[in-house]
């Protein structure tokens, strides 16, 4: 492999679309919220948080990429970039990971001692990018017989996954809560300038 050997993953059309349709969903519910409960700031409220929404959406699916270098192996999404040397490598855990309403591929980078380096949602990539992720890294892979929670991984496999995906009712609430914040931020400063 020459030094110019270079790997970049970026979301896949299909993954991208349903992000989309996710988005879309959500536009209505906050429409339909807005007509329900009348005026003009729970319309301004509604289209703040609309574009609010499209935007982290579109910064989340521009930023996020996975690029693998000769000597580096590094994820970004929204708010992380996380870099992780190459050379310390040593296989690949490939799972079938089961989610609140979806399932999805999880690929986990591990060291020599079996400690997780990095962990990739493959939900926005497509299979046959992560197909070439896999063969690019030429690590000895494994993957469970079947499909498993977070938790399951991080019981199997210690130091794989992260706080968020051992505690997903507490992250989920934690991202409610946060989302609940901006909201009533939102809905107070449109209070304040509509009068």
């Amino acid at each position: 492999m020459s030094e110019t050997d270079v790997l970049v993953l970026r979301p896949g059309a299909g993954p991208r679309r349903q992000v989309f349709k996710i988005v879309a969903v959500l536009s209505v519910t906050f429409v339909i919220a807005g007509f329900t409960t009348g005026g003009r700031p729970a319309w301004i409220l509604c289209i703040g948080l609309i574009l609010l929404l499209a935007g982290t959406v579109a910064v989340y699916l521009r930023r996020s990429h996975i690029v693998v270098t000769p000597t580096e192996i590094s994820a970004r999404g929204l708010t992380f970039h996380r870099r992780r040397d190459r050379a310390l490598a040593a296989s690949v855990i490939r799972a079938t990971v089961v989610q609140p309403g979806a399932v999805s591929e999880t690929i986990v980078i591990l060291d020599a001692a079996g400690h997780g380096l990095l962990s990739i949602n493959g939900a926005l990539y497509s299979s046959a990018d992560r197909d070439r992720l896999i063969g690019y890294l030429g690590l000895p892979t494994s993957a469970p017989g079947q499909p498993v929670t977070f938790v399951q991984l991080g019981r199997e496999q210690p130091g794989s996954v992260s706080w968020a995906g051992r505690h997903p009712v507490a992250f989920a609430l934690l991202c409610a809560l946060g989302f609940a914040v901006a909201a009533v931020v939102l809905g107070a400063l449109v209070a304040a300038l509509t009068g």
